[in-house]
């Protein structure tokens, strides 16, 4: 894992999800930037990388600095992030036949309730729900935790925290609950006040998400030799460039 990439990274998805304060970014070669870049493609988080830049530009100059432009990044000005964009609860799906019995029950008792129904809170299940089955079938949805980061912060006050913490206890979903929670308390620094579903730190949750991070960079990162040829090359296009100018200095 290369820590630069990886602390760059989350602090500028902090401050593009989150409008995080605190973002220092570490000086970075291009190379590495297009690396960051290709992670974000892969998690489907361009847009909060982009505005993560955006905001340090706007709010700290001397700190921005050390970013290149979005385009060097290989990140476009992308449509603005709507929260109803890629990430789409409404697919989620319990693999346990109980668990998932009993989330349809819930989900129809609580539809029923006409006077009582708090639809943010069983959006917020589903979300919940959908992230455990990335991660059950894959690694942590990085998109799926800003999701559910961004979704708390904008509907906090219309959540019911009784009934979201008995569901997740009837759909066997609690350890999953904190493990994402903790994420966002841990990784992307939540008051623990604003998470109403974190009963219990998830002592791994880091090490998880760290993990997955780091599956993504190995994937994109260049092998040291190959970064020795492309230099190499870079090196004799440089000095054949060169030459060629002066040949036709002289020609003149």
């Amino acid at each position: 894992m290369n820590s630069i990439i990886i602390d760059n990274y989350i602090t500028l998805l902090r401050a593009g999800a989150f409008k995080s304060k605190n973002n220092e970014i570490l000086p970075m070669s291009l190379h590495k930037w297009h690396i960051l870049g290709n992670m974000a493609k892969e998690h489907h988080v361009q847009t909060y990388l982009a505005d993560g830049m955006a905001l340090i530009k706007d709010s700290d100059p001397d700190n921005a600095k050390n970013l290149p432009s979005v385009d060097d990044v290989g990140l476009s000005t992308h449509t603005k992030y709507d929260l109803e964009g890629n990430f789409d609860a409404s697919k989620a799906y319990l693999v346990n036949s109980i668990s998932k019995r009993r989330w349809e029950e819930l989900r129809e008792e609580e539809m029923n309730d006409i006077e009582n129904i708090s639809d943010e809170t069983l959006q917020l299940l589903d979300i919940i729900i959908m992230n455990a089955d990335y991660t059950i079938d894959t690694q942590i949805n990085v998109e799926g935790i800003l999701f559910l980061g961004r979704f708390l912060r904008m509907n906090k006050e219309l959540i019911d925290p009784t009934k979201l913490n008995h569901w997740l206890r009837q759909t066997k979903m609690t350890s999953m609950a904190n493990m994402q929670g903790t994420i966002l308390s841990d990784i992307f620094d939540f008051p623990q006040d604003e998470i109403p579903f974190l009963t219990k730190p998830y002592h791994k949750a880091e090490d998880i998400f760290m993990q997955t991070l780091d599956n993504t960079f190995e994937k994109h990162r260049i092998p040291l030799f190959t970064c020795l040829e492309l230099a190499a090359l870079e090196t004799i296009y440089c000095r054949f460039s060169g030459a060629i100018s002066i040949v036709r200095d002289v020609e003149e």
